[in-house]
């Protein structure tokens, strides 16, 4: 979902709307507000934490012993389910040894709980295209080009610009990706800039990418709703939209994307 030049990933902002309501729901708590806030801040960073260990430890190949990497949490790897576990744990053991926030500490977190999955469930349902646009673009010979090919394969769909600095940090990722992969079609499709400001990009980085899209009117960025970038778009085969990533990707996270979008594709892989 996106909100303007300053759009925010759904996941983070159902989250951000969920924290929200449950500081909110501790308001009620009076003279105990400050301790049922201190509570419910405790579970949510220790339920981040172990989020992001678990998947770090999950996809510990992937980043190749970058330290640094694995504390980058732009690229949004989390492991939901072990996350909200730590966080309930650590709230019902507070709740457990102080017995005089127990009410509106549970009150506080519950609320908070079907804030988030209200909040998520609206922005999954929000009005987006459901198909692959119907539309043409240009390829490196200035020649137009249907963006869905319909081979039988996933399609992923790369919007970025070269002015864009998380786009810079993902292109080598997505490069790589693109050639380790070569049961899913991924397409980068430019916004905004010609050719040879592309190829000088490319060039400054070293890399070498295929099915290159040029979109000097951001056609393709109307059509689907993006904003800003960059922003990645997973289609079935059949050319369902199955996701809408806005933000970078680490080796890690597209590798789990790609697992929990095209789990059939793992067993056909060589």
């Amino acid at each position: 979902m996106n909100i303007g030049p300053l759009a925010l990933p759904a996941g983070p902002l159902a989250l951000f709307i969920g924290v929200a309501v449950a500081l909110l729901a501790s308001r009620f708590s009076g003279e105990k507000q400050s301790d049922v806030e201190r509570a419910l801040f405790t579970a949510l960073l220790i339920g981040l934490f172990v989020a992001r260990a678990v998947f770090v430890l999950q996809y510990l190949p992937s980043y190749r012993g970058d330290f640094l990497q694995m504390l980058d949490i732009r690229d949004a790897g989390f492991a939901a389910i072990p996350g909200i576990a730590a966080g309930i744990v650590v709230a019902v053991v507070t709740a457990i040894r102080r017995s005089a926030i127990r009410r509106p500490l549970a009150i506080a977190t519950i609320s908070g709980f079907v804030a988030w999955g209200i909040a998520g469930a609206v922005m999954e349902r929000s009005d987006q295209p459901s198909h692959v646009p119907s539309i043409s673009l240009l390829d490196e010979a200035g020649m137009p080009q249907p963006l869905a090919r319909n081979n039988g394969k996933p399609l992923v769909v790369n919007l970025w610009a070269t002015w864009c600095g998380p786009c810079r940090g993902e292109m080598p990722v997505l490069a790589s990706a693109q050639t380790s992969h070569p049961e899913l079609d991924l397409v980068f499709v430019n916004q905004g800039e010609d050719r040879h400001t592309v190829e000088a990009f490319l060039a400054d980085l070293n890399l070498h990418i295929d099915n290159s899209r040029f979109d000097p009117q951001l056609t393709l960025a109307k059509s689907v709703n993006v904003t800003a970038y960059p922003t990645t778009l997973f289609y079935d085969a059949n050319g369902r939209l199955l996701e809408k990533h806005l933000g970078r990707v680490s080796e890690a996270t597209f590798e789990a994307m790609l697992a929990r979008l095209y789990p059939s594709l793992e067993s056909s892989r060589p």
